[in-house]
Protein backbone atom coordinates (compact mmCIF):
# COMPACT_ATOMS: atom_id res chain seq x y z
CA UNK A 1 0.00 0.00 0.00
CA UNK A 2 1.18 3.39 -0.77
CA UNK A 3 1.99 6.21 1.73
CA UNK A 4 -0.55 8.80 1.95
CA UNK A 5 1.77 11.29 0.83
CA UNK A 6 2.38 8.83 -2.39
CA UNK A 7 -1.26 8.90 -2.69
CA UNK A 8 -2.18 12.90 -2.68
CA UNK A 9 1.10 12.68 -5.20
CA UNK A 10 -0.59 10.53 -7.39
CA UNK A 11 -3.65 11.95 -7.39
CA UNK A 12 -2.35 15.41 -7.25
CA UNK A 13 -0.36 14.36 -10.91
CA UNK A 14 -3.54 13.19 -12.07
CA UNK A 15 -5.57 16.06 -11.91
CA UNK A 16 -3.02 18.76 -13.37
CA UNK A 17 -2.99 19.98 -16.76
CA UNK A 18 -0.91 21.36 -19.04
CA UNK A 19 -3.18 23.99 -19.83
CA UNK A 20 -3.25 25.52 -16.15
CA UNK A 21 0.23 26.98 -16.85
CA UNK A 22 -1.01 28.87 -19.85
CA UNK A 23 -1.75 32.19 -18.22
CA UNK A 24 1.00 31.75 -15.51
CA UNK A 25 3.83 30.61 -17.18
CA UNK A 26 3.48 30.34 -20.84
CA UNK A 27 2.21 34.09 -21.21
CA UNK A 28 4.41 36.09 -19.52
CA UNK A 29 7.06 34.10 -20.62
CA UNK A 30 6.37 34.52 -24.32
CA UNK A 31 5.97 38.25 -23.66
CA UNK A 32 9.37 38.44 -21.85
CA UNK A 33 11.24 36.58 -24.96
CA UNK A 34 9.39 38.45 -27.57
CA UNK A 35 10.60 41.85 -25.63
CA UNK A 36 14.35 40.38 -25.39
CA UNK A 37 14.00 39.42 -28.81
CA UNK A 38 13.07 43.01 -29.65
CA UNK A 39 17.01 44.50 -29.05
CA UNK A 40 18.92 41.82 -31.11
CA UNK A 41 19.27 43.66 -34.12
CA UNK A 42 18.86 46.89 -32.66
CA UNK A 43 21.43 46.86 -29.69
CA UNK A 44 24.74 46.56 -31.34
CA UNK A 45 23.84 49.82 -34.08
CA UNK A 46 23.18 52.19 -31.23
CA UNK A 47 25.98 51.19 -29.60
CA UNK A 48 28.21 51.61 -32.20
CA UNK A 49 29.45 54.21 -34.11
CA UNK A 50 26.21 53.94 -36.89
CA UNK A 51 24.02 56.78 -38.02
CA UNK A 52 22.34 57.59 -34.57
CA UNK A 53 23.98 55.15 -32.32
CA UNK A 54 26.34 55.94 -29.15
CA UNK A 55 30.01 55.86 -31.06
CA UNK A 56 31.62 52.69 -29.03
CA UNK A 57 34.15 50.71 -30.80
CA UNK A 58 33.72 46.97 -31.38
CA UNK A 59 34.84 45.90 -27.53
CA UNK A 60 32.57 48.22 -26.08
CA UNK A 61 29.86 47.16 -28.44
CA UNK A 62 30.68 43.18 -27.57
CA UNK A 63 30.27 44.49 -23.78
CA UNK A 64 27.06 46.14 -24.26
CA UNK A 65 25.33 42.94 -26.15
CA UNK A 66 26.53 40.47 -23.27
CA UNK A 67 25.57 42.71 -20.64
CA UNK A 68 22.51 41.39 -19.97
CA UNK A 69 24.27 37.76 -19.86
CA UNK A 70 27.03 38.92 -17.66
CA UNK A 71 24.40 40.24 -15.08
CA UNK A 72 22.25 36.77 -15.40
CA UNK A 73 24.90 35.31 -14.22
CA UNK A 74 26.45 37.50 -11.61
CA UNK A 75 23.07 37.59 -9.58
CA UNK A 76 21.77 34.02 -10.66
CA UNK A 77 22.77 32.90 -7.13
CA UNK A 78 21.31 35.79 -5.13
CA UNK A 79 17.97 35.71 -7.11
CA UNK A 80 17.51 32.07 -6.11
CA UNK A 81 18.47 32.91 -1.96
CA UNK A 82 15.34 35.67 -2.58
CA UNK A 83 13.21 33.28 -3.74
CA UNK A 84 14.06 31.31 -0.59
CA UNK A 85 14.21 34.36 1.61
CA UNK A 86 11.52 36.23 0.21
CA UNK A 87 8.74 33.88 -2.22
CA UNK A 88 8.42 33.64 -5.73
CA UNK A 89 6.08 36.24 -5.91
CA UNK A 90 7.74 39.08 -4.45
CA UNK A 91 10.73 37.66 -6.38
CA UNK A 92 9.23 37.47 -9.90
CA UNK A 93 7.13 41.07 -9.62
CA UNK A 94 10.54 42.44 -8.75
CA UNK A 95 12.44 40.99 -11.50
CA UNK A 96 9.57 42.05 -14.48
CA UNK A 97 9.10 45.11 -12.97
CA UNK A 98 13.08 45.91 -13.48
CA UNK A 99 13.14 44.60 -16.70
CA UNK A 100 10.81 46.97 -17.82
CA UNK A 101 12.80 50.05 -15.98
CA UNK A 102 15.93 48.67 -17.38
CA UNK A 103 14.91 49.00 -20.80
CA UNK A 104 13.48 52.82 -20.37
CA UNK A 105 16.49 53.30 -18.70
CA UNK A 106 18.51 51.98 -21.98
CA UNK A 107 16.45 53.89 -24.18
CA UNK A 108 17.73 57.37 -22.31
CA UNK A 109 20.66 56.40 -21.81
CA UNK A 110 23.13 59.75 -23.05
CA UNK A 111 26.16 57.39 -23.28
CA UNK A 112 27.63 54.22 -23.38
CA UNK A 113 28.20 53.57 -19.82
CA UNK A 114 24.67 53.88 -18.67
CA UNK A 115 23.72 51.54 -21.57
CA UNK A 116 25.89 48.93 -20.19
CA UNK A 117 24.44 49.36 -16.75
CA UNK A 118 21.37 49.39 -18.08
CA UNK A 119 22.02 46.04 -20.10
CA UNK A 120 23.92 44.22 -16.58
CA UNK A 121 20.39 45.79 -14.63
CA UNK A 122 18.69 43.68 -17.37
CA UNK A 123 20.59 40.65 -16.52
CA UNK A 124 19.38 40.71 -13.11
CA UNK A 125 16.12 41.31 -13.46
CA UNK A 126 16.37 38.32 -15.90
CA UNK A 127 17.75 35.95 -13.18
CA UNK A 128 15.05 37.29 -10.88
CA UNK A 129 12.51 36.15 -13.11
CA UNK A 130 13.60 33.17 -14.86
CA UNK A 131 14.42 31.22 -11.42
CA UNK A 132 11.33 31.91 -9.68
CA UNK A 133 9.23 30.64 -12.37
CA UNK A 134 11.76 27.88 -12.62
CA UNK A 135 10.96 27.37 -8.82
CA UNK A 136 7.42 27.85 -9.54
CA UNK A 137 7.14 25.17 -12.12
CA UNK A 138 9.03 23.18 -9.80
CA UNK A 139 6.87 22.98 -7.16
CA UNK A 140 3.06 22.77 -9.42
CA UNK A 141 4.04 20.60 -11.77
CA UNK A 142 4.48 16.51 -11.29
CA UNK A 143 7.36 15.04 -12.52
CA UNK A 144 5.37 12.97 -15.29
CA UNK A 145 4.81 15.97 -16.99
CA UNK A 146 7.37 18.09 -16.39
CA UNK A 147 9.23 16.99 -20.35
CA UNK A 148 6.13 18.24 -21.92
CA UNK A 149 5.83 21.32 -19.90
CA UNK A 150 8.93 22.72 -20.25
CA UNK A 151 9.93 21.25 -23.74
CA UNK A 152 6.66 23.65 -25.01
CA UNK A 153 7.96 26.62 -22.69
CA UNK A 154 11.37 26.17 -24.80
CA UNK A 155 9.68 25.94 -27.80
CA UNK A 156 7.19 29.48 -26.91
CA UNK A 157 10.64 31.22 -26.02
CA UNK A 158 12.03 30.20 -29.28
CA UNK A 159 9.07 31.45 -31.19
CA UNK A 160 8.95 34.46 -29.72
CA UNK A 161 12.72 35.12 -30.07
CA UNK A 162 12.10 34.70 -33.78
CA UNK A 163 9.42 37.22 -34.01
CA UNK A 164 11.17 39.27 -31.68
CA UNK A 165 13.78 40.90 -34.34
CA UNK A 166 11.44 41.08 -36.81
CA UNK A 167 9.52 43.37 -34.47
CA UNK A 168 12.61 45.49 -33.32
CA UNK A 169 14.02 45.45 -36.79
CA UNK A 170 10.83 47.14 -38.30
CA UNK A 171 10.59 49.75 -34.86
CA UNK A 172 14.11 50.87 -35.38
CA UNK A 173 13.99 51.68 -39.12
CA UNK A 174 10.67 53.51 -38.93
CA UNK A 175 11.08 55.35 -35.54
CA UNK A 176 14.90 55.45 -34.83
CA UNK A 177 16.77 53.08 -32.60
CA UNK A 178 15.84 54.37 -29.18
CA UNK A 179 12.23 53.16 -29.80
CA UNK A 180 12.79 49.72 -29.69
CA UNK A 181 13.90 50.04 -26.48
CA UNK A 182 10.51 51.81 -25.56
CA UNK A 183 8.58 49.04 -27.21
CA UNK A 184 10.29 46.59 -24.84
CA UNK A 185 9.55 48.30 -22.00
CA UNK A 186 6.01 48.66 -23.22
CA UNK A 187 6.35 44.37 -23.31
CA UNK A 188 7.89 44.62 -19.70
CA UNK A 189 4.80 46.53 -18.57
CA UNK A 190 2.44 44.04 -19.93
CA UNK A 191 4.17 41.11 -18.57
CA UNK A 192 3.74 42.68 -15.23
CA UNK A 193 0.41 43.10 -15.41
CA UNK A 194 -0.69 40.11 -16.30
CA UNK A 195 1.91 38.36 -13.41
CA UNK A 196 0.16 40.94 -11.18
CA UNK A 197 -3.56 39.22 -12.57
CA UNK A 198 -2.18 35.86 -11.94
CA UNK A 199 -0.15 35.69 -8.94
CA UNK A 200 -3.52 34.72 -6.41
CA UNK A 201 -3.24 31.66 -8.23
CA UNK A 202 0.31 30.60 -7.66
CA UNK A 203 2.04 28.54 -5.18
CA UNK A 204 4.74 30.38 -2.99
CA UNK A 205 7.74 28.80 -1.73
CA UNK A 206 8.46 31.35 0.56
CA UNK A 207 9.03 29.98 4.26
CA UNK A 208 9.58 31.26 7.65
CA UNK A 209 13.69 32.77 7.88
CA UNK A 210 15.26 29.80 10.13
CA UNK A 211 17.97 31.88 11.13
CA UNK A 212 20.44 30.47 9.19
CA UNK A 213 23.63 32.12 7.69
CA UNK A 214 22.95 32.44 3.81
CA UNK A 215 26.57 31.66 2.56
CA UNK A 216 26.42 28.62 5.29
CA UNK A 217 22.68 27.16 3.14
CA UNK A 218 24.39 28.12 -0.24
CA UNK A 219 27.78 25.75 0.52
CA UNK A 220 25.45 22.92 1.94
CA UNK A 221 23.65 23.25 -0.70
CA UNK A 222 26.42 22.71 -3.00
CA UNK A 223 27.91 20.07 -1.06
CA UNK A 224 24.89 17.94 -0.74
CA UNK A 225 24.15 18.57 -4.64
CA UNK A 226 27.84 18.01 -5.52
CA UNK A 227 27.31 14.67 -7.93
CA UNK A 228 24.03 16.45 -9.39
CA UNK A 229 26.19 19.38 -10.25
CA UNK A 230 29.28 17.75 -10.94
CA UNK A 231 27.10 15.45 -13.82
CA UNK A 232 24.04 16.80 -14.66
CA UNK A 233 25.86 20.22 -14.62
CA UNK A 234 28.66 19.48 -17.13
CA UNK A 235 26.26 18.36 -19.64
CA UNK A 236 24.22 20.71 -19.56
CA UNK A 237 27.64 23.01 -19.77
CA UNK A 238 28.51 21.48 -22.91
CA UNK A 239 25.02 21.74 -24.32
CA UNK A 240 24.26 25.77 -23.52
CA UNK A 241 28.45 25.91 -24.81
CA UNK A 242 26.76 24.18 -27.99
CA UNK A 243 24.00 26.53 -28.20
CA UNK A 244 25.69 29.74 -27.47
CA UNK A 245 28.46 28.59 -30.01
CA UNK A 246 25.81 27.68 -33.19
CA UNK A 247 24.47 31.36 -33.06
CA UNK A 248 28.90 32.16 -33.96
CA UNK A 249 29.80 29.76 -35.85
CA UNK A 250 27.00 29.65 -38.51
CA UNK A 251 27.47 33.57 -39.11
CA UNK A 252 31.15 32.88 -39.65
CA UNK A 253 31.60 29.78 -42.37
CA UNK A 254 28.90 31.41 -43.87
CA UNK A 255 31.17 34.47 -44.61
CA UNK A 256 34.11 31.85 -44.78
CA UNK A 257 31.93 30.96 -47.98
CA UNK A 258 31.77 34.20 -49.40
CA UNK A 259 27.44 34.71 -49.09
CA UNK A 260 26.25 37.73 -47.93
CA UNK A 261 24.15 38.69 -44.98
CA UNK A 262 20.95 37.97 -46.59
CA UNK A 263 22.01 34.38 -47.52
CA UNK A 264 22.95 33.75 -44.00
CA UNK A 265 19.80 35.15 -42.79
CA UNK A 266 18.27 32.36 -44.56
CA UNK A 267 19.74 30.01 -43.16
CA UNK A 268 19.96 31.25 -39.95
CA UNK A 269 15.95 31.63 -39.96
CA UNK A 270 15.39 27.48 -41.51
CA UNK A 271 17.50 26.55 -38.67
CA UNK A 272 15.65 28.26 -36.23
CA UNK A 273 12.64 27.70 -37.90
CA UNK A 274 13.31 23.44 -37.39
CA UNK A 275 14.56 24.00 -34.01
CA UNK A 276 11.24 25.53 -32.85
CA UNK A 277 9.18 23.13 -34.23
CA UNK A 278 10.91 19.96 -32.28
CA UNK A 279 9.03 20.46 -28.74
CA UNK A 280 6.23 18.32 -28.99
CA UNK A 281 7.53 15.14 -29.84
CA UNK A 282 11.14 15.97 -27.60
CA UNK A 283 8.22 16.67 -24.25
CA UNK A 284 6.72 13.21 -25.30
CA UNK A 285 9.95 11.50 -25.44
CA UNK A 286 10.92 12.87 -21.99
CA UNK A 287 8.05 11.69 -20.35
CA UNK A 288 7.66 8.52 -21.92
CA UNK A 289 11.14 7.44 -21.76
CA UNK A 290 13.16 9.75 -19.66
CA UNK A 291 15.48 12.49 -19.91
CA UNK A 292 18.72 11.14 -21.45
CA UNK A 293 16.42 10.40 -24.35
CA UNK A 294 16.44 14.09 -25.30
CA UNK A 295 19.90 15.20 -24.03
CA UNK A 296 22.37 12.59 -25.14
CA UNK A 297 20.77 12.70 -28.95
CA UNK A 298 20.41 16.19 -28.67
CA UNK A 299 23.99 16.82 -27.86
CA UNK A 300 24.73 14.28 -30.69
CA UNK A 301 23.72 15.51 -33.31
CA UNK A 302 25.04 19.11 -32.24
CA UNK A 303 28.29 17.88 -32.36
CA UNK A 304 28.69 16.03 -35.89
CA UNK A 305 26.40 18.72 -37.54
CA UNK A 306 29.03 21.44 -35.83
CA UNK A 307 32.28 19.05 -36.89
CA UNK A 308 30.51 19.04 -40.44
CA UNK A 309 30.69 22.43 -41.10
CA UNK A 310 33.99 22.79 -42.39
CA UNK A 311 33.30 20.18 -45.28
CA UNK A 312 29.93 21.47 -46.18
CA UNK A 313 30.71 24.20 -48.71
CA UNK A 314 28.66 27.33 -50.41
CA UNK A 315 24.79 28.34 -49.51
CA UNK A 316 23.22 24.86 -49.41
CA UNK A 317 26.10 23.30 -47.70
CA UNK A 318 25.27 25.52 -45.05
CA UNK A 319 21.78 25.31 -45.40
CA UNK A 320 22.19 21.51 -44.78
CA UNK A 321 24.54 22.09 -42.18
CA UNK A 322 22.07 25.11 -40.21
CA UNK A 323 18.91 22.39 -40.41
CA UNK A 324 21.01 19.76 -38.81
CA UNK A 325 22.27 22.02 -36.22
CA UNK A 326 18.77 23.09 -35.59
CA UNK A 327 17.80 19.94 -35.63
CA UNK A 328 20.08 18.99 -32.61
CA UNK A 329 19.48 22.43 -30.86
CA UNK A 330 15.64 21.47 -31.18
CA UNK A 331 15.82 17.83 -29.90
CA UNK A 332 17.23 19.71 -26.30
CA UNK A 333 13.97 21.98 -25.75
CA UNK A 334 13.19 22.01 -22.26
CA UNK A 335 16.18 20.17 -21.10
CA UNK A 336 18.22 22.01 -18.76
CA UNK A 337 15.23 23.29 -17.24
CA UNK A 338 13.93 19.90 -16.77
CA UNK A 339 16.83 18.58 -15.21
CA UNK A 340 17.00 21.38 -13.33
CA UNK A 341 13.79 21.29 -11.92
CA UNK A 342 13.72 16.90 -11.18
CA UNK A 343 16.86 17.36 -9.53
CA UNK A 344 16.10 20.53 -7.21
CA UNK A 345 14.92 19.94 -3.66
CA UNK A 346 11.78 20.89 -2.31
CA UNK A 347 13.69 22.54 0.45
CA UNK A 348 16.00 25.02 -0.94
CA UNK A 349 14.92 24.85 -4.08
CA UNK A 350 15.78 28.61 -4.60
CA UNK A 351 19.02 28.09 -3.79
CA UNK A 352 20.07 25.05 -5.72
CA UNK A 353 17.98 26.52 -9.14
CA UNK A 354 20.37 29.60 -8.62
CA UNK A 355 23.51 27.44 -9.06
CA UNK A 356 22.35 24.76 -11.26
CA UNK A 357 21.20 28.50 -13.71
CA UNK A 358 24.77 29.77 -12.74
CA UNK A 359 26.63 26.52 -13.89
CA UNK A 360 24.49 25.88 -17.24
CA UNK A 361 25.28 29.97 -17.73
CA UNK A 362 28.73 29.51 -17.35
CA UNK A 363 28.51 27.09 -20.74
CA UNK A 364 26.67 29.86 -22.94
CA UNK A 365 28.68 32.73 -21.61
CA UNK A 366 32.26 31.03 -22.72
CA UNK A 367 30.58 29.69 -25.67
CA UNK A 368 30.93 32.23 -28.29
CA UNK A 369 34.40 33.60 -26.43
CA UNK A 370 36.15 30.24 -26.81
CA UNK A 371 34.91 29.24 -30.72
CA UNK A 372 36.11 32.72 -31.24
CA UNK A 373 39.54 32.47 -29.24
CA UNK A 374 40.00 29.08 -31.19
CA UNK A 375 39.81 30.36 -34.39
CA UNK A 376 41.81 33.10 -34.10
CA UNK A 377 44.61 31.21 -32.57
CA UNK A 378 44.22 28.54 -34.91
CA UNK A 379 41.08 28.10 -37.66
CA UNK A 380 37.74 28.15 -37.77
CA UNK A 381 37.87 24.48 -38.96
CA UNK A 382 39.53 23.83 -35.92
CA UNK A 383 36.83 25.44 -33.75
CA UNK A 384 34.51 23.30 -35.70
CA UNK A 385 36.21 20.01 -34.99
CA UNK A 386 36.99 21.57 -31.04
CA UNK A 387 33.37 22.28 -30.55
CA UNK A 388 32.01 19.44 -32.28
CA UNK A 389 34.35 17.21 -29.59
CA UNK A 390 32.59 19.33 -26.92
CA UNK A 391 29.15 18.28 -27.61
CA UNK A 392 30.13 14.27 -27.92
CA UNK A 393 32.15 14.35 -24.58
CA UNK A 394 28.64 16.11 -22.99
CA UNK A 395 26.66 13.06 -24.49
CA UNK A 396 28.81 10.69 -22.77
CA UNK A 397 28.48 12.07 -19.68
CA UNK A 398 24.96 11.93 -19.92
CA UNK A 399 25.08 8.24 -20.80
CA UNK A 400 27.10 6.96 -18.65
CA UNK A 401 27.14 9.61 -15.59
CA UNK A 402 24.24 11.46 -15.11
CA UNK A 403 21.10 9.36 -13.72
CA UNK A 404 17.99 9.38 -14.95
CA UNK A 405 15.61 11.67 -13.24
CA UNK A 406 12.26 10.45 -14.38
CA UNK A 407 10.91 7.87 -11.80
CA UNK A 408 7.56 6.96 -12.53
CA UNK A 409 4.97 6.14 -9.52
CA UNK A 410 2.87 2.63 -9.91
CA UNK A 411 -0.45 3.11 -9.95
CA UNK A 412 -2.28 3.33 -6.48
CA UNK A 413 -4.63 -0.61 -6.37
CA UNK A 414 -7.62 -0.12 -5.43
Amino acid sequence: MPSPANAASQRAASRFKITSLIWSVYAPSFLLSLGQGILIPVLPLFAGADEGGLGGTALIVGLAVSGRHIGTMIFDVPAGICVSRFGLKKTMVVGVGLFALAAVGAGLAPGLWVLIAMRLLAGVSFALWSISRHAYIAQAVPIQSRGRALSLFGGISRIATILGPLLGGLVGEYAGLRAPFFAQALVGGLTLLLVLLTMRRLIDVARPSDGHNIYAVLGQTVTSHRREFSTAGLAAICLQFMRAGRELMLPLWGAQAGLGSAEIGYVVTVSSTIDSTMFVPVGYVMDRFGRKWSGAPSLIVLGTSMAMLPLLGGFWGLMVGGMLVGLGNGMSSGWVLTMGTDLSPRERSGEFLGVWRLISDTGGAAGPFAIGAIAQVLTLGAASVVTGGIGWAGAAVVVFMVKETLVKQRPTPR
